[in-house]
């Protein structure tokens, strides 16, 4: 059965509530500490840039008896501008302690937090008591919870997709190559490029160097053609009258 805000209110469940976080059937935990790369942000504000991960503690602590099952999920509101939680889910029955989350801006605009805002909306669930022996009962004060929480967010990246890591990973893990091993592969390739290309330039040189023998060739026959064709020369002084075809003529012979 899901708890009304007043059967809430009535066992305690919300330590340091605001009147603004209560609904009828649910709370709206509120913002009260920033943490990024394991460090807490002081300031009364914090702009999420896009792809930027981090961590907020809520404000309130929750005592969930034995009887009661919380479930925590990112409010629709940030969601829709594109900040996703990458960690919300069920509370379990004996936690009393602050609750956290990891938020990411999937959106290409800056997103604003601000402290005492809503951020996580808890529904509780009442049952039957959970027998002493199955329950796992855990306090934790906030100021211990924070330094947890500080511990957790330095394994993480600070953005999402972290794409110097993500590169590595790809190099080492997916191809199961080192990065070593990417050079030595990328040398073997501008080598057998190399010995592609050299006996095709050869090749290439060779023929241009025949073709010209060839035309060299050619020049020459074409000269000596010419040459032979050339209108021969005539001296006047060594022409004679003569008679050609019954008619006279001028008969110079050639130098």
């Amino acid at each position: 059965m899901v708890l009304t805000s007043q059967e809430v209110r009535g066992k305690g469940i919300v330590v340091g509530r605001v009147p603004e976080g209560e609904r009828p059937t649910t709370y709206d935990a509120t913002v009260g500490s920033i943490i990024r790369g394991g460090v807490e942000i002081n300031g009364p504000t914090y702009t999420l840039e896009p792809r930027q991960i981090i961590w907020l503690v809520s404000q309130e602590t929750f005592d969930i008896g034995d009887s009661v099952t919380g479930l925590a999920t990112l409010k629709t509101q940030w969601t829709h501008q594109g900040v996703l939680a990458l960690n919300v889910g069920i509370v379990d029955p004996g936690w009393n302690g602050p609750l956290a989350t990891a938020v990411v801006n999937f959106s290409n605009s800056p997103f604003e937090i601000k402290r005492g805002m809503p951020f996580l909306r808890l529904l509780f669930h009442s049952h039957a008591a959970i027998p002493a022996t199955e329950l796992r009962s855990k306090t934790v004060s906030k100021s211990d919870y924070i330094r947890q929480t500080l511990g957790q967010s330095r394994s993480f990246a600070p953005t999402f997709l972290d794409m110097d890591d993500l590169s590595r990973t790809v190099a080492d893990r997916v191809l199961g190559l080192p990065r070593w091993g990417l050079i030595l592969a990328f040398i073997a390739v501008v080598i057998g490029l190399f010995a592609i290309s050299i006996p095709v330039g050869v090749a290439i040189w060779t023929d241009g160097n025949g073709d010209k023998a060839k035309i060299a060739t050619l020049e020459a026959k074409v000269q000596g053609l010419e040459d032979r064709l050339t209108q021969p020369k005539i001296d006047p002084a060594k022409c004679q009258q003569g008679n050609l075809n019954g008619r006279k003529r001028l008969i110079c012979p050639p130098e």
